[in-house]
């Protein structure tokens, strides 16, 4: 997938997140709410031997079922990473447990999934592949409630990804490197 399919899977993301017509209520009280948010990325990226700083930026859309009677709050997200040469795709859950029901609260979450990943050196480079992998992301926050019911909130996360690069050769064996990144997130943004 090239860097030009990953900015329109994104904006296409981003749009459905603008539509305020897209929260729907069910029966139990629960609303499926778009939320949109933007991260900064500190840290870097150890393989066996060695680590390396990396810093970046994200962006982020969330697909939550919220109820305003449960402090319990699942979502949905994909987002767009850039860290230097890398673009990281993430696909995950996330699970939120606010510490008041109603009103402005802290919570604590915890987001899984798979990034997807694409490396703009690799690319050039016949016999490299670059690959995403796993990521679990533990973090607490604070959201604040605006006028017109939509939420304003802000997080810190500890990011932990998996990720693997490999190169061979016709006929060759291949060469694997496991590495992975160790990130500071820091992420605010704004629930419809």
């Amino acid at each position: 997938m090239s860097f030009k399919t990953v900015h329109i899977v994104l904006l296409a993301a981003l749009v459905l997140c603008f539509k305020p017509s897209f929260a729907q209520k069910s029966e139990a009280g629960w609303k499926l709410k778009p939320s949109i948010s933007i991260g900064f990325l500190n840290g870097g990226r150890a393989s066996t031997s060695t680590f390396y700083f990396k810093s970046g930026i994200g962006g982020y859309a969330h697909f939550m079922l919220i109820n305003e009677e449960s402090s319990f709050r699942p979502s949905v997200s994909i987002g767009a990473e850039r860290l230097d040469e890398e673009v990281l795709m993430p696909i995950g859950l996330e699970y939120a447990i606010r510490f008041k029901e109603t009103g402005n609260s802290g919570y604590l979450a915890i987001s899984g999934g798979y990034a997807f990943s694409f490396h703009e050196t690799y690319e050039i480079f016949e016999g490299y592949e670059y690959y995403g992998g796993a990521f679990f992301n533990p973090g607490w926050g604070y959201e604040w409630v605006l006028k017109n019911n939509s939420k304003l909130y802000v997080n810190t996360r500890y990011r932990h990804q998996f990720m693997r690069s490999e190169y061979h050769e016709d006929g060759e064996d291949k060469f694997t490197d496991r590495f992975t990144y160790m990130m500071l997130q820091l992420t605010t943004g704004i629930i419809f």
